[in-house]
């Protein structure tokens, strides 16, 4: 079986955990181990582990998207909503994996697609959130939300979050936006710090086809996706946002990683 270790070679609690899971034995030594930075293709691989925080982890996933290739996530970072797994324990998880005992459960990547007021298009995924911001500190943007088409709403804003389930926990959560299940099929639409209460957060589902307009100010605003890529966004520009199922990644889950385990652990909830 071939594993791909991904983590950055710059953190040192990352590269010490990458080591001791290469070097056990591993029973039989049936296990051949590639390494690499998150963002780096390692070639065919059986399954994935990330090794870092949930950064790391949302590179790994879009670097091993859509090839059928589970992936486990160890943290070595701080929060690890995402990157779940205990460092301490990475070599008897990786054993427990390479043996069969785990589960999976399906993440799906939003795809973005950036419609210039020319006609150029170009595409970027993200597993957590895409998310459109001013450029300016001081001067909010105008900006239009369709739905499959139909016009939901127009407002001046910071900006705008589309998330997925697994990133209702991140950016979306900080500006108002609802806790969704992963197991939910779903897209969550969040205003950030709009300048009227009219315009309210939306979950719609996963196959929707959300469109955004920036219709103001001249100094455009920035589309990031999971809060890397920034692409300039001029004013007539429109990005269409909608589920990838092509991209899809199954997390493997271990004994005693359910996601309200993790939702108590993470928000402090008694």
């Amino acid at each position: 079986m071939r594993v791909g270790l991904f983590f950055n070679h710059e953190l040192e609690a990352s590269a010490e955990a990458a080591s001791v899971i290469q070097s056990s034995g591993y029973g039989g030594g049936d296990a051949e181990f590639v390494t690499g930075d998150a963002g780096v293709d390692h070639g065919e691989i059986d399954f994935a582990v990330s090794i870092g925080g949930d950064g790391t982890f949302l590179l790994t996933s879009k670097t091993v998207m859509g090839r059928g290739a589970p992936l486990y996530g160890v943290n070595t970072g701080r929060l690890g909503f995402l990157a779940s797994g205990d460092a301490r324990r990475a070599a008897a998880d990786v054993t427990r994996i390479l043996d069969g005992d785990y589960e999976t459960f399906p993440i799906v990547p939003l795809k973005a697609v950036i419609m210039g007021k020319r006609g150029a298009e170009s595409a970027t995924w993200a597993f957590n959130e895409v998310m459109i911001v001013k450029n300016l500190v001081s001067r909010p943007i105008a900006l239009s939300a369709h739905i499959d088409g139909k016009k939901l709403y127009s407002f001046l804003a910071d900006g705008i979050i589309v998330s997925a389930p697994i990133g209702s926990t991140a950016y979306s959560l900080s500006a108002g936006g609802p806790i969704v299940h992963p197991g939910v099929s779903a897209q969550a639409i969040v205003p950030i710090c709009a300048h009227s209460l009219t315009p309210r957060p939306m979950l719609v589902p996963a196959s929707t086809l959300i469109e955004i307009e920036l219709e103001s100010p001249p100094e455009g605003a920035t589309l990031s996706a999971d809060g890397m890529n920034g692409t300039f966004l001029s004013p007539g520009d429109t990005v269409g946002i909608t589920s990838d199922p092509a991209g899809r990644v199954d997390v493997i889950r271990l004994e005693g990683g359910s996601y309200p385990d993790v939702l108590r652990d993470k928000l402090n909830w008694s």
